[in-house]
C-alpha cells in the first residue's frame, strides 16, 4: 500500500462534509479534494463531484433555454 492510498478515516470524511455543507467553502473544497489531495481515494470523490456539478449545469442550462423559447 502506497503512503497516499492509506485509508481515509471517519474523522476525515466527517470534517469533508462539514466544509462541503458550507457555501462558498464547498466549491474551494471540492477543488482541494479533486487536484490538492494525497489520497487516491479522496481525489476521485472530488473528481466525481466536480462531474457531477458539471453535469447538472449543463442540463440546467440546456432545461432553461429551451424552456424560455
Amino acid at each position: 500500500m502506497k503512503f497516499g492510498d492509506q485509508v481515509v478515516s471517519v474523522k476525515k470524511w466527517l470534517l469533508y462534509l462539514i466544509l462541503l455543507a458550507i457555501p462558498g467553502v464547498n466549491i474551494v473544497t471540492i477543488f482541494v479534494l479533486a487536484f490538492g489531495n494525497k489520497n487516491e481515494t479522496v481525489r476521485n470523490y472530488g473528481k466525481a463531484s466536480l462531474l457531477l456539478i458539471g453535469i447538472i449545469l449543463i442540463a440546467t442550462l440546456i432545461i432553461a433555454f429551451l424552456g424560455s423559447s
